[in-house]
């Protein structure tokens, strides 16, 4: 047998519970929906993963292909230095001024040039050569 007040206090009880029972049950269907949601944008992040990756790796592919591509026009172009050079000098003396002069022409083999100059000076009168190589 129970009293009055313990059957109020237990009918309280009983509905507090009920109370707290669907407050449960209404926070755990939020967070089943929002489990779904991050779920849903889960799967939309891989998808959105895998596209840049392939895409990330289409231009990759296409880099090294204009890479090579520039690397075969440069080879195609001519060369931009002159394949002949000319050089026109003076010898000069502190006390005396301009004593001589040289002329020189040099020809490009490869990337390289050889070439040949002749000097002369005025003050010793004399004349000379030289075999010049230029990189």
């Amino acid at each position: 047998m129970i009293t009055e007040t313990e059957l109020v206090t237990l009918e309280q009880n009983s509905n507090r519970q009920l109370e707290l029972s669907s407050q449960l049950a209404a926070e755990l269907q939020t967070a089943k929906e929002q489990l779904k949601a991050s779920d849903q944008e889960l799967t939309e992040a891989k998808l959105q993963k895998e596209l840049l990756q392939k895409q990330l790796t289409e231009l990759e592919a296409l880099s090294k292909n204009q890479e090579n591509l520039q690397k075969e026009i440069l080879k195609s172009l001519p060369p931009s230095a002159p394949g002949v050079l000319r050089e026109v000098g003076l010898k000069i003396d502190v006390d005396r001024y301009v004593i001589g002069a040289s002329y020189g022409v040099s020809r490009r083999i490869g990337e390289n040039y050889i070439g040949l100059r002749g000097e002369y000076d005025w003050k010793d009168d004399k004349a000379g050569m030289w075999l010049t190589y230029a990189y």
